[in-house]
């Protein structure tokens, strides 16, 4: 599958992720190749540019596929990853909903540790955002019930 292949750019997989954005399988093989794009980078800039493709990318497929959590989990780690670009030229997570998508998914799949674990690293990636702006992520993060969610995975 195109998204699968190493050649293929952040750009290229979000067009893909878009253009089949019904089909789960592609949700989630997109949110993997997002993730080892985003830790593949060379440097802050390689981050911020799959960021700018990938972050609506993967929230889209969140929320499009809100009981598969294959694809919830794959995209909190692909919003993990681009973490570091949060708050740098046009990304944004609170912007894109992906602060309250993940706790949506938090929501959702309770009884799923997995998608807890990558959903509170992508909630923690965000708070802590070299960005700027540490203080305003946090009330981001608790103004969408992300403190009730945490909470509830303890």
């Amino acid at each position: 599958m195109f998204v699968q292949r190493p050649t293929s750019t952040a750009r290229d997989v979000a067009s893909v992720m878009w253009a089949n954005e019904e089909d789960a399988g592609v949700a989630m093989l997109g949110c993997a190749a997002l993730a080892d794009r985003a830790a593949g980078a060379a440097g802050d800039g390689g981050v911020v540019s799959v960021a700018l493709h990938g972050v609506t990318a993967a929230v889209n497929a969140m929320k499009n596929h809100p009981n598969e959590p294959a694809v919830q989990e794959r995209a909190c780690q692909a919003l993990t990853a681009m973490g570091p670009a949060d708050g740098r030229l046009e990304v944004s997570f609170a912007a894109s909903g992906a602060v309250s998508t993940v706790v949506s998914a938090m929501q959702a799949h309770v009884s799923d540790a997995t998608v807890q674990r990558e959903a509170c690293r992508a909630l923690r990636a965000v708070a802590s955002s070299p960005g700027g702006g540490g203080g305003d992520r946090a009330t981001v993060v608790a103004s969408v019930s992300g403190l009730t969610a945490l909470a509830n995975t303890m």
